[in-house]
């Protein structure tokens, strides 16, 4: 039977008192939306399966795999070198398919300095597969500037795992107050964060003066705050004072007691999905935040700010908004919500995974039934 590896982090993460905190912030990527697309790709490819750790042995996959599998996310990057990897890919003589890397830009300039390292790395995977899955048409133009043609549109494969059997919400009424916010920070220790208008620092605001439930997916300290671990961030008063301006807080004992109370994190899809039920919407700036609400039938609405999800949402027809230049409210946020045409997003979903799975045939991957 046919044997393949998925190179990726691990689908859940288990509760463990005495596991460092860095630990399990490298475990999930250090985001854990990685958690939905890896869980995607596990579901979708059918066969014999096994983890692949990213310092594998390139001399004993290819005499025990027929197939290396990578889930990938935004890449293509001026801060991301993937020279270490592509040592190892250019010593593969087994296919090797890349599902969803999508570029990292600010906005559509189409001048990603992407580092040599990626480079090899793509092009190594390209000269082993039929075509490499790409997020969005503006990733497809970066690969094409850098000379790998081979590529298929395809989206984030988390846009075809159903992360619990729902029903497709129609048009919605909902209470403000029963969201849930996503904001997009990693450490707050990068000052110009905390002190500059974004439409990040809004959310985090909005969410904090609301009294409502917040969404962590990367930030560490919030993160740190939630979960049992050992090693933890340490808190002094300027960090404290930079999470304090993020959410203008009006003190420390105050914010901590609001993430400890509000904050959500999740190590298991399955566990997210179920939380949704006590929300009416979700809503905000991380991609796979709305993912997760969509495709467990919670309504959902984004604020794309970076090309990374713009094309993603103007492929898969993600109820959305450019960031850019909106002040935010929270009645706005209800009526971004309560106006969004969710049936399209659903309608063209369908569509869309008929040409990923044939995206996957073409690769001679064997597709599960999804």
């Amino acid at each position: 039977m046919t044997r393949y590896g998925i190179l990726s982090i691990v689908q859940k993460v288990p509760v463990a008192r005495k596991r460092p905190f860095t630990t399990l912030y490298q475990m999930i990527g250090k985001n854990t939306g990685n958690l939905l697309f890896t869980n995607a790709v596990w579901n979708q490819i059918g066969g014999n399966k096994e983890r692949v750790s990213f310092t594998f042995s390139p001399e004993l996959l290819n005499e025990t795999l027929d197939a290396l599998v990578i889930p990938a996310a935004n890449w293509l990057s001026p801060f991301v070198d993937f020279s270490t990897l592509a040592d190892l890919f250019e010593q593969l003589t087994i296919p090797t398919i890349l599902i969803g890397i999508g570029a990292q830009d600010d906005s559509y300039s189409g001048a990603v300095a992407i580092p040599e390292g990626t480079q090899r790395f793509v092009k190594a995977i390209s000269e082993r597969s039929e075509s490499i899955s790409v997020r969005g048409q503006y990733t497809q133009e970066i690969l094409s500037s850098l000379g790998v043609q081979n590529t298929t549109v395809t989206g984030c494969p988390s846009l075809y795992h159903d992360f619990r059997p729902f029903f497709p919400p129609g048009p919605v009424k909902v209470r403000q107050s029963k969201g849930l916010i996503h904001s997009t920070r990693y450490s707050a220790t990068y000052e110009p964060f905390a002190n500059e208008e974004s439409i990040h620092r809004q959310l985090f605001r909005i969410a904090f003066q609301e009294g409502m439930d917040i969404l962590i997916q990367s930030e560490p300290e919030e993160m740190s705050l939630l979960v049992q671990a050992t090693e933890k961030p340490a808190f002094d008063a300027g960090l404290k004072a930079l999470l304090k301006q993020i959410y203008d807080a009006p003190d420390w004992p105050t914010l901590k007691a609001y993430i400890r109370e509000q904050g959500r994190t999740f190590f298991d899809v399955d566990t997210w999905a179920r939380a949704l039920d006590s929300y009416d919407y979700v809503f905000g700036t991380r991609l796979h935040g709305t993912i997760m609400a969509l495709n467990s039938g919670v309504p959902a609405y984004m604020l794309h700010h970076d090309s990374r999800t713009r094309e993603i949402c103007e492929f898969a027809a993600i109820p959305s908004s450019a960031a850019r230049g909106i002040q935010l409210t929270p009645r706005k946020m209800k009526g971004f919500v309560e106006n969004a045409d969710f049936g399209s997003y659903y309608s063209k979903r369908e569509t869309n995974k008929l040409n990923y799975k044939a995206f996957l045939a073409r690769n001679g991957l064997v597709a599960s039934d999804f």
